[in-house]
């Protein structure tokens, strides 16, 4: 079962444009974060710490390849926020307390609406220019 899962996310990864794969990034962080945060609640330090250590990992991805020079004031927002999440989660982790989550998650939940849309209106262009 997981090979066929497995199999689907790779295809899904290589298929995906930039914007797409924005939102897999943005999906992957959300689905660690409620992970850890179950793992926290039933005092698992090992969930805890293997999920919350791929959500830090793909925030710091995320902000690791910021254009900066081409983003600019956004481009340094999103760094702010990317330092606070991750502050954050370091602190859940740290103290073992839920609480720190929320902030991450919600950032994380609104950031992914907002490339999702984008992602969205890039395919319905690409397929009117198409057809």
């Amino acid at each position: 079962m997981h090979d066929g899962i497995n199999q689907y996310r790779r295809t899904q990864v290589l298929t995906a444009s930039d914007i797409q794969i924005i939102v897999l990034l943005y999906d992957g962080a959300l689905q660690a974060l409620q992970l850890a945060r179950e793992g926290i609640l039933q005092n698992n330090y090992t969930d805890k710490a293997r999920f919350l250590g791929r959500a830090i990992a793909i925030v710091s991805e995320l902000s690791d390849v910021l254009d900066m020079e081409k983003g600019k004031d956004i481009a340094s927002s999103l760094r702010r926020l990317y330092s606070y999440m991750l502050d954050e989660m370091t602190q859940a982790n740290l103290r073992h307390n839920v609480d720190h989550l929320d902030g991450p998650i919600r950032c994380l939940s609104t950031l992914r609406e907002g490339w999702h849309a984008i992602a969205q209106q890039s395919a319905m262009a690409g397929a009117a220019a198409g057809g």
